[in-house]
């Protein structure tokens, strides 16, 4: 699926000059913005229940899943994942494609203690014939789909007050009855 982006993993696109963008009138053309970059957070294993299919309703065709629990390590921040978060999922399907539309919500645990709820939505996209198996084929590979996520974490832990005014974002997968994803903080 990655040779349908343009860019490869890592780069950023930055924008055009803004006196290309020709069908506005813009009043600061000058006014330059920095071009964002990702920080490593953490590595992350959640581990889910079986998904309970709910059926079709007035949003969609929904599912959910209850997590485990797992475990979550980078350099600011390592922990366990506590047992009973979940993900609210609908699915949509377009053609021979399918987009997942996920919410999920958890707690975290650090290693000292703090805990951190953590709020994730996002998409998982891809051939249907693909995501249809996603629990129970472990020979898919990540790249055979696209699962993004953005998160939203916070705490009253002083020690990691920064964490609620920061921005993340998330490359993810699926294998098996896990879910595993790279977490990175937005500079």
């Amino acid at each position: 699926m990655s040779s349908i982006f343009p860019f490869q993993a890592g780069t950023v696109e930055g924008p055009p000059p803004i006196s290309s963008l020709s069908n506005s009138k813009w009043t600061k053309p000058e006014y330059t913005l920095p071009h964002p970059s990702l920080q490593f957070l953490f590595h992350l294993e959640c581990d889910m229940e079986t998904f309970r299919h709910i059926g079709e309703g007035p949003h969609g065709d929904r599912s959910t899943v209850i997590f485990k629990g797992g475990r979550f390590e980078g350099p600011k921040l390592r922990g366990e994942i506590l047992p009973g978060g979940g993900d609210w999922e609908i699915v949509r399907d377009h053609g021979d494609q399918q987009t997942a539309h996920l919410d999920t919500r958890y707690n975290l645990v650090t290693h000292d203690g703090a805990t951190i709820y953590l709020q994730t939505t996002g998409t998982r996209t891809g051939p249907k014939s693909v995501l249809e198996k996603l629990g129970d084929d472990t020979s898919i590979k990540s790249d055979q789909f696209k699962m993004r996520l953005n998160l939203t974490m916070e705490t009253g832990d002083p020690r990691y007050s920064w964490i609620n005014s920061s921005v993340f974002v998330a490359s993810s997968g699926r294998v098996g009855n896990q879910v595993i994803y790279d977490a990175y903080e937005l500079l």
